[in-house]
């Protein structure tokens, strides 16, 4: 069973902006990282302000390539608010996704 909270959606400015779907995988992905034994070792001192992560694993989650694609872009996103330049933050959430694949 799967408990969202009303606050999660609440997050995001425009609710338009995310299917459904794509923002119950990336609350699924706060349950993925705290509870699945190989990731949990990995990533246990990661932030949990780390919504790149998150964003990513809802994507690795997500069954429909248009949420994939947001949730990949909400990644991006983050990275680049924290300055990064758009080819190393897709240089390392490939990295990251790479790492994630083979965990899970």
């Amino acid at each position: 069973m799967l408990t969202v909270y009303a606050e999660a959606f609440e997050r995001d400015a425009d609710p338009e902006d995310f299917s459904l779907a794509a923002m119950i995988a990336h609350e699924r992905g706060h349950q993925i990282l705290a509870r699945h034994p190989r990731l949990a070792k990995h990533v246990a001192g990661v932030s949990e302000a780390s919504e790149e992560i998150l964003s990513l694993v809802g994507a690795m989650i997500c069954r429909d390539d248009t949420d994939r694609v947001a949730l990949f872009a909400k990644a991006v996103a983050a990275l680049l608010d924290r300055g990064q330049s758009a080819e190393a933050a897709n240089r390392q959430l490939q990295e990251l996704w790479d790492l994630l694949e083979a965990l899970l």
